[in-house]
């Protein structure tokens, strides 16, 4: 079982790859339905029986509350379970053939809602505030992120990095196809608790860390994904244009391995660096103070989120969502 984000805040808005992700697979379950519906535990639960059964899956976890889920993935069967609700509203493109649609506002009692319709309205419009000004900042922070970026090329060998990729990729690599073809996704992401990161991705895999400034290894990577147009491409929380790791059936490359970096193989950026890493250091502490002030109203935007999943939990008839949940599993298992 593996974690990820398939969306994330970035300085581009919110951004995510359900759209392609949801592709790959021939029975996707679309659900609708308001915060504090049971999106969330629903998906839990399909994880557990996944596991239950010895079947491999993603969970795909939500950037703004990572303790919460908004899909999961069941790799054997082709099949996946969304939360297809704003930020990331998912579409039927194959109604019935493909993809399926669940109600789980039909578990709510719309009289009990009435009475709190001002207040969950004005909720809504402070969340969508604190997103606003969380974003132009994600902004700003590119803006020195960028910056950095220019520093680093007009110190660094930046042809000798590329050169070293191709080289590692054309040593590694031959002209081996991988199973995860094409694939695009986030290990990191910016969230109200500040930034959220997922490991498990490198288990089982020979790992290959770059060592060397953060920009350095931004380079080196986007050439390699250049140079593997087949591999799964994990993408920079703040620029998703950016590259965090590329994955294959058999290795790793990746800027950051966390607790794997002990066993890691080192790629070593070294005198192609040519000491960038002093005109860095000043642009990315900025970078990383807007980051930082966006992370506070990400965090009052929860904050929000979370008082309409209660009043909507009030209006919740929960033996209904039971029902949904056993429905779902027969669509997804077929027993």
């Amino acid at each position: 079982m593996e974690k990820y984000f398939i969306g994330g805040n970035t300085a581009y808005g919110f951004r995510s790859f359900y759209d392609g992700e949801l592709a790959r697979c021939e029975n996707v379950i679309l659900m609708k339905g308001a915060p504090g519906t049971g999106k969330s535990t629903l998906l839990k639960t399909i994880g557990k029986e996944c596991a239950v059964r010895g079947i491999d899956h993603e969970l795909w976890y939500c950037s703004g509350d990572p303790e919460s889920v908004d899909g999961i993935y069941i790799k054997e069967l082709r099949a996946a379970v969304v939360d297809a609700t704003a930020p990331h509203p998912c579409d039927a493109a194959l109604p019935v053939i493909r993809e399926r649609i669940v109600d789980m506002a039909s578990a709510m009692d719309r009289g009990v809602l009435l009475p709190r319709k001002e207040r969950i309205q004005s909720l809504i419009n402070y969340k969508k505030g604190c997103y606003a000004r969380a974003y132009d900042k994600l902004k700003c922070a590119f803006c020195h992120f960028r910056r950095a970026e220019e520093a680093y090329a007009e110190r660094a060998d930046i042809c000798a990095i590329r050169r070293e990729a191709a080289a590692f990729v054309l040593r590694e690599s031959g002209g081996r196809e991988y199973a995860d073809a094409g694939r695009n996704a986030f290990c990191r992401a910016i969230t109200p608790a500040g930034e959220a990161a997922f490991y498990d991705y490198l288990l089982g895999k020979r790992v290959y860390e770059i060592k060397g400034t953060e920009t350095g290894a931004r380079v080196f990577l986007g050439e390699a994904a250049r140079l593997l147009p087949e591999a799964f491409v994990l993408h920079h929380p703040l620029c998703p244009e950016r590259i965090d790791a590329v994955v294959t059936g058999d290795y790793v490359i990746t800027s950051d391995a966390g607790a794997f970096s002990s066993a890691a193989d080192k790629i070593e950026l070294g005198d192609a660096e040519r000491g960038a890493c002093e005109v860095c250091e000043e642009h990315l502490a900025r970078c990383a103070h807007r980051i930082k002030s966006a992370v506070n109203d990400l965090a009052s935007a929860k904050t929000a989120h979370a008082e309409i999943e209660k009043i909507h939990a009030t209006a919740m008839d929960f033996s209904v969502t039971d029902g949904i949940v056993e429905r779902v599993k027969h669509m997804i298992f077929g027993e």
